[in-house]
């Protein structure tokens, strides 16, 4: 254990990424259920307000989720992607939106929260397990979160052939999630060294959270799970 790497009340820049790739009918403006999927995150983002000092910022390439985000909500952030910035590095563009909001706010952000609305179901406590994480063990760089894989895994080998890998008794595989939550320091974001050197996990055992939203049939799936989950969310 360490010093207290952060306190609740110390500045948290929430980003969320929402690239289009230049989609016809932008994925993250789909209707789920009683809204549209990228309010999945937001509400995500929002139900820390009341214990964290945020700032919000949608980063994005597309004017319709830029006039969409804009006409939401006063309270939030929306910054369109420069030209030269699209199709580049992904922690880059995702740097340049922290430096755009430090230089917009004059905030000092102690660390940086990234939720992917590609990733719209986060299980409760997800947030705050990552952010307590950080809060207690100050060296670390990075929290993301990870899956855990019970079936067997297998690598590709160089003649094309696979191999299963084996753990010692008793142990798992994880995969990571960062999806759901990537929580990372604004100096190992701006290193370009995607998470740093010392990194720490969430472990996420629910498998509905690990809904990938690409293409109709993500999102037809989250259509039909949003109905059942979202209740259960409401409730925990």
């Amino acid at each position: 254990m360490g010093h207290a790497g952060m306190n609740t009340n110390q500045p948290l820049l929430i980003l969320v990424p929402a690239r289009s790739e230049a989609e016809a009918d932008p994925l993250f403006l789909q209707s789920i259920g009683d809204c549209q999927l990228i309010d999945v995150t937001l509400r995500d983002a929002e139900a820390l307000v009341p214990k964290y000092d945020i700032d919000l910022c949608v980063t994005t390439d597309d004017s319709r989720v830029h006039k969409y985000i804009s006409d939401r909500s006063t309270n939030w952030n929306v910054r369109m992607r420069e030209a030269a910035e699209r199709g580049g590095d992904y922690f880059l563009c995702l740097d340049v939106a922290r430096r755009w909001m430090t230089s917009k706010t004059g905030r000092q952000y102690a660390n940086v929260l990234i939720l992917e609305p590609s990733h719209p179901f986060r299980p409760t406590g997800l947030l705050e397990n990552a952010l307590g994480m950080m809060r207690r063990e100050f060296d670390l760089d990075t929290v993301v979160s990870v899956v855990a894989e019970y079936g067997n895994i297998w690598t590709e080998q160089t003649d094309g052939g696979l191999h299963r890998l084996t753990t010692p008794t008793g142990k798992r595989f994880f995969r990571e999630v960062a999806g759901l939550c990537l929580l990372t320091k604004p100096a190992t974001l701006a290193s370009q060294s995607a998470m740093g050197r010392s990194v720490g996990f969430v472990v996420v055992e629910e498998q509905w959270a690990l809904i990938d939203i690409h293409g109709n049939s993500g999102i037809e799936l989250a259509r039909q799970y949003h109905s059942v989950l979202t209740p259960n969310l409401e409730r925990n």
